[in-house]
């Protein structure tokens, strides 16, 4: 139960293999589809753009916008199918090094310089006008004008100063700092300058999200502001670019909700709006979409008669939408119309995940995965659901192993679904099978997709069974679900993940005595919580970006709600800290964690690795740390040694072999 030619095999695929990242598509013209490759040293995932020039059929023509070492990154493409992207080169003739540029792509030649903005952009959103092209986008913004912007920005890099002076909370969003300047949204017409559109909701409100009707006049941007200092409140305003009109709040935030906007209908008539209802104490989070029209000022929820989160809405008409949701354990797409009494399932074959859904001549299009295969495009008839695979210049990656979906009843009669991951020539005449746990992060989420960072296949080849429970707080299963779980997380959850273990143990094919828990970030929190819990039924433990201490947490967290969940009266305080159990772990930990990362900060590595030295130095623990990464592990050499490590310790405590370190480690 160590590295095999196979496993070995798979991982250098998992790793070097092309990986397609994105779908990008306006409702005319080509998508454009990012193909993410290794440079020439391997160090590094690189960025290439490629067209698919037809939207039906698998023998349709790519080719590709951009050469590999461009550092393309698609900014937007418009409706009318033009792509705007940036590139990682420095402008030519440019007065300043700060400067970046926003590039066009015609439908021959080169990237041509548009604008440019110094330190770059972050959105863009481009409408045609009778006027001319206006082009709406966001960036950061410095006191004075873009000159002295480019200036300053040229300064500090020439003199080396990083320090920034914060005025706001948060200072940090999951992997890095938020730096100098604040957001904040533009307006460009033409060949003009651009100029800075005054934010609603007071001198403290922040942008923190936008989207444009189709004729570029108005503008529904989400506004953040902070209640106590720390909580995010965001509401939703619409704004007359053109100035006709004073702003107008369309969707305020109160003690309850938060408001996001969507994209406008094609018409412009209303446009989709977000409604969240926040987790609190006594309420989980909820996540409805509703429309709102502009003539008549009204909030209508969509697809009311739908028990999922919808996301990725997108409009076929002025009145018909489409929207993925997690369900039962894959995605679906579903169809409705504003007012509709039924929303119908398009497509929902109960094993694929799609992303990027988008409409594009008549068709959607969208990336397709599962469980057992990475991302490849499609389109979709949206009267029909067939569901027709696009070419692209790159296949994807295929599980080499088999999945079966397993089914239990929790113990208030609540059905539970998970998956079980084994090798594709095991069998019940096989050798039983040692067993590895995935608890998925979120804590909403479901292993309903395909994942480069948690990949079950690179242990069934290595001859593990892995089995991947979707518990209380699961999505895809309905409001009652994430409910269960929500004031709960160390209770409901913990026990549908056992249960799941313990009969997928009983099975003739598991050595069900020779068992390894894992997950990261919320699922790291349950296998501490587990490791607190449970004594010595689980050989030992993985636990990567997790929770250990709440309290210490709530206070050097991104996430200031983090505050309003767990601190408020009502709330679980510290009472689910895995920490209050650390005397209890009786079986060795593989802690993992990365320096940068914000969201669960190291210092809860920290603490954890102290307490295992602490309590029970005597098992073995070890901590395997990246000073250069954040909540995931990205870069190539990293997740390679992640998986090595990894599978060398449970070769080490489910095998009886000797630790082995990846060379790299020295």
């Amino acid at each position: 139960m160590t590295e095999t030619p196979q496993n070995t095999d798979y991982l250098t695929q998992l790793i070097e293999h092309p990986r397609m990242v994105s779908l990008t598509a306006g409702r005319e013209g080509n998508p454009v589809l990012t193909i993410n490759t290794l440079n020439k040293d391997g160090a590094k995932y690189r960025p290439r753009l490629w067209a698919l020039e037809k939207n039906t059929g698998h023998s349709g023509r790519t080719y590709p916008l951009t050469a590999s070492d461009s550092g393309a990154s698609v900014l937007t493409v418009t409706d009318e199918g033009t792509l705007y992207l940036s590139l990682d080169k420095d402008v030519d003739e440019a007065d300043s090094e700060s400067v970046k540029g926003v590039y066009r792509l015609p439908e021959q030649g080169e990237p041509e310089l548009v604008f440019t903005y110094p330190g770059g952009i972050d959105s863009l959103v481009v409408r045609e006008r009778e006027q001319g092209t206006r082009y709406i986008f966001s960036a950061k913004a410095h006191r004075g004008s873009l000159e002295e912007q480019a200036s300053t920005l040229d300064s500090r890099k020439k003199t080396g100063t990083s320090g920034v002076l914060y005025t706001e909370f948060p200072t940090r969003y999951w992997d890095h700092d938020l730096g100098t300047g604040v957001p904040a949204l533009f307006v460009k017409d033409g060949d003009g300058e651009p100029r800075r559109i005054e934010l609603p909701g007071g001198p403290r409100a922040q942008l923190s999200g936008f989207t444009v009707c189709p004729t570029g006049k108005l503008v529904a941007v989400s506004v953040e502001t902070k209640e106590r200092g720390i909580y995010q409140r965001s509401s939703v305003w619409l704004l007359d670019l053109d100035g006709g009109k004073e702003p107008q709040q369309i969707a305020a935030a109160d003690g309850t909700h938060d408001y996001n906007s969507g994209s406008f209908n094609p018409g412009g008539t209303g446009l989709e709006i977000v409604k969240v209802r926040r987790w609190q104490p006594g309420q989980s989070i909820k996540l409805n979409a509703h429309y709102y029209d502009l003539a008549s000022a009204n909030l209508t929820e969509l697809s009311s008669d739908l028990d999922r989160w919808s996301s990725n809405l997108v409009w076929l008409t002025d009145t018909d939408y489409a929207f993925v949701t997690d369900h039962l354990g894959a995605t679906a797409i579903f169809t409705g119309s504003i007012g509709g009494s039924e929303t119908r399932a398009l497509v929902d074959d109960g094993a694929s995940y799609f992303s990027h859904l988008a409409y594009n001549r008549g068709q959607l299009v969208a990336l397709k995965n599962s469980h057992q295969h990475s991302a490849y495009p499609v389109s979709i008839d949206p009267a029909t659901g067939e569901v027709t695979r696009l070419a692209a210049p790159a296949e994807e990656l295929r599980a080499p192993g088999r999945l079966e979906r397993l089914t239990s009843t929790a113990e208030d009669g609540t059905q539970l679904t998970s998956f079980l991951a084994l090798p594709e020539t095991s069998d019940e005449k096989s050798d039983p099978l040692p067993l590895l746990v995935f608890a998925h992060g979120g804590p909403w989420g479901s292993w309903n997709s395909w994942s480069y960072r948690w990949n079950p296949w690179y242990f069934t080849q290595a001859g593990y069974a892995v089995v991947m429970p979707d518990p209380a707080i699961s999505t895809g299963y309905g409001q009652k679900m994430i409910d269960r779980g929500g004031d709960d997380l160390g209770g409901a959850p913990y026990r549908d993940i056992l249960q799941v273990v313990e009969e997928v143990a009983d099975r003739p094919d598991i050595q069900g005595d020779n068992v390894a828990f894992s997950g990261g970030s919320y699922g790291g929190f349950m296998t501490n919580w587990v490791a607190g819990q449970a004594g010595t039924r689980f050989k030992c433990y993985v636990t990567h970006a997790s929770i250990w201490d709440y309290q210490a947490m709530y206070f050097v967290s991104d996430n200031g709600a983090w505050h309003e969940w767990k601190l408020s009266d009502g709330g679980e305080g510290d009472s689910i800290s895995p920490r209050q159990f650390a005397a209890n772990i009786a079986a060795p930990m593989l802690v993992i964690h990365g320096d940068k990362d914000y969201r669960v900060p190291i210092g809860q590595a920290h603490h954890l690795w102290a307490d295992l030295q602490h309590h029970s130095p005597e098992l073995g623990h070890k901590y395997l740390y990246f000073p250069d990464e954040g909540h995931w592990i990205l870069k190539p050499g990293n997740s390679r040694l992640w998986y090595q490590v990894f599978g060398t310790w449970l070769a080490q405590h489910l095998g009886g072999q000797e630790f082995q370190a990846p060379e790299l480690l020295g």
